[in-house]
């Protein structure tokens, strides 16, 4: 069982748990699906250096979890669109056109009041001013063109800048975005894991090769050679065949026949055809043949064979 098919297991729950969830929240999840994983994968695995290896990089993976919550600050920005429907002029209140006009005819009146009020001292200016409004009118009529003025103003004037805004952003987890994330992770470490179980059994090979007793791979070869000389012709050639294969095997030590351009590997895991270049001695003979078998253990040549392709 890989600690890929171990996440997966858990995936709806995973999601359902980040989903909506801030940065801290998000990361406990992680760190315990993690801690999970990896108790159910060192519960089921039997090599002591993958549990191990797979304990380090668990703790990696768990270190970097932290980066969820490495975002910085949020900034929004503003865009005004320009087209057809966008001319950029200003408009102009109508009221404060209106306004300005009557302050500037009142301001007028006013004025043309106030002197002739002045030239009162002639005859024809005192007929004149009988022709006018009381004074008490003409004096209000300055106040009302400073006021009509004052909102004309107030109509025209240009609108002030609207109190800056300020903005918050807030981000939120993709749980979706988590969980691939965080799996990628899982299948690298998933990979370097069968990298070393694979390192791990070569070196077993090795060592099972390295353990073979020169002395008595020579003399199992030569008796095999012999059994083999004597077979169609001794009934007791091939029970001795039979027995030192299985005392072999026991050694998890394989006998490999040549036959054709292939090696024939006899033993319980039946026929695997290899390359023969290197596992024999080629000889000159009329029939075709294994003169000796070779002797491997876990596809590394411990013993070379000898074998004659025949004069056909």
């Amino acid at each position: 069982m890989t600690l890929q098919t171990i996440f997966e297991q858990n995936k709806e729950r995973f999601l359902s748990a980040v989903s909506g969830a801030d940065a801290a929240s998000a990361i406990r999840v992680m760190t315990a699906e993690l801690d999970r994983a990896l108790y159910t994968f060192a519960d089921q695995e039997e090599n002591d250096r993958v549990r191990e290896a797979a304990g380090s990089m668990i703790q990696a993976a768990k270190a970097a979890c932290t980066l969820v919550d490495s975002t910085g600050e949020t900034k929004i920005y503003g865009r005004t669109e320009y087209g057809k429907d966008a001319t950029g002029k200003k408009k102009v209140s109508k009221w404060g056109i209106l306004l300005l006009v009557l302050g500037i005819l009142g301001t007028a009146a006013a004025a043309a009041g106030l002197l002739l009020m002045a030239s009162s001292l002639s005859a024809a200016a005192d007929r004149q001013a009988a022709m006018l409004p009381p004074r008490g009118i003409l004096a209000a009529v300055p106040l009302f063109a400073a006021v009509v003025s004052f909102f004309a103003g107030m109509l025209l004037r240009r609108r002030k800048a609207a109190p800056k805004e300020t903005l918050h952003a807030e981000t939120s987890i993709d749980a979706s975005k988590v969980y691939n994330r965080l799996l990628s992770v899982i299948l690298v470490i998933d990979s370097c894991l069968e990298d070393i179980r694979s390192s791990v059994r070569l070196e077993e090979k090795e060592r099972q090769a390295s353990a073979a007793d020169p002395a008595e791979l020579e003399l199992l070869s030569q008796l095999l050679e012999d059994a083999y000389g004597r077979r169609g012709e001794d009934g007791q050639a091939e029970e001795e065949i039979s027995h030192i294969r299985f005392y072999l095997h026991r050694k998890n030590i394989d006998v490999v026949d040549w036959s054709g351009d292939s090696l024939l590997l006899s033993g319980p895991e039946g026929a695997k055809p290899e390359g023969s270049s290197g596992w024999f001695d080629m000889m000159p003979a009329f029939t075709g043949g294994t003169i000796r078998p070779a002797l491997a253990a876990d596809g590394l040549l411990l013993k070379k064979g000898m074998a004659s392709a025949g004069r056909g």
